[in-house]
């Protein structure tokens, strides 16, 4: 079986999403439920509980020491904003086992990955987006197609990144020549299998690029500014070697105010070491 072969198969093997996420999905499809129906879900998983309440009590949703139980935390910060974190949460703990190995860590990578939802959450504020409850989980998973590359062939992969420094190319085009798919679209093909929304499918796909296909999409544009941003802040570490260039059309189109990171930059290392803290260490 050649390595594209493989890859497709372990995708299409690969296990669906635990079952408090697709149990709070069910709960929060039917329309006559409430917070409390919610809250009851998430407090059967002691560990998702405990990472809600600190999270809604995070400097990330500015509620500090203000939110004390699980409904509250569903009021405050919003129905689908409590799934998606525990959608961020499920998958980190899918994943967070796994051991570094020559030029590729998974933990800095979760790192990079969290850093990346932390801005783009930001961008998605500053720029008053619409959903904005997608924007942190979109920049979680946007480089999941790493993980699943490294979890299934660990050794083809540490070869691709060294191939990536090597020839100072960035780990798609090196997956391209060496794996013949890219993270981006391994990426996809697992938020298809996970039955995730197009945002953040189309988040996954397109944020080497910044559009969908040509077309600009503020959420992927965001997510786009957020890895150049989170790779020039050194927040984890994407396992290669060049800062990402920006797509300079995007940035015009997000229309972000003058030194927008200068004057935003300690904010967002306090929300950033909240959310490892969080995420990765709670």
């Amino acid at each position: 079986m050649d390595l594209l072969k493989k890859i497709l198969s372990r995708i299409d093997e690969f296990p669906t999403l635990p079952t408090i996420y697709q149990t709070l999905s069910d709960v929060m499809a039917n329309p006559r439920s409430t917070a409390s129906d919610v809250a009851a879900v998430i407090a059967e998983d002691q560990s998702a509980a405990s990472k809600i309440l600190k999270a809604a009590n995070s400097s990330i949703y500015g509620f500090r020491g203000r939110v004390s139980s699980i409904s509250q935390a569903i009021l405050y910060i919003g129905f689908e904003e409590v799934k998606n974190l525990i959608m961020a949460m499920s998958v980190i703990d899918m994943f967070k086992r796994s051991k570094p190995t020559g030029n590729f860590n998974p933990v800095d990578l979760w790192k990079h990955s969290i850093g990346v939802g932390v801005i783009t959450r930001y961008l998605g504020m500053n720029v008053k987006a619409q959903n904005l409850e997608s924007y942190f989980l979109a920049g979680v998973l946007h480089d999941i197609g790493k993980l699943i590359f490294y979890r299934y062939l660990p050794e083809e992969y540490e070869q691709t990144i060294n191939y990536a420094i090597e020839n100072n190319i960035s780990a798609r085009e090196a997956e391209a020549e060496i794996l013949g798919i890219t993270h981006t679209i391994a990426g996809e093909l697992l938020a298809e299998k996970w039955k995730l929304p197009v945002s953040i499918k189309d988040a996954i796909r397109y944020h080497t690029t910044g559009k969908v296909d040509g077309n600009f999409n503020v959420l992927v544009g965001c997510v786009h500014i957020a890895n150049v941003a989170t790779s020039l802040f050194h927040f984890g570490q994407a396992g290669e070697e060049i800062v990402p260039t920006p797509n300079l059309d995007v940035w015009k189109l997000v229309d972000l105010p003058d030194n927008f990171f200068t004057m935003s930059y300690s904010s967002l290392m306090r929300d950033y070491d909240e959310a490892v803290s969080l995420l990765l260490l709670g």
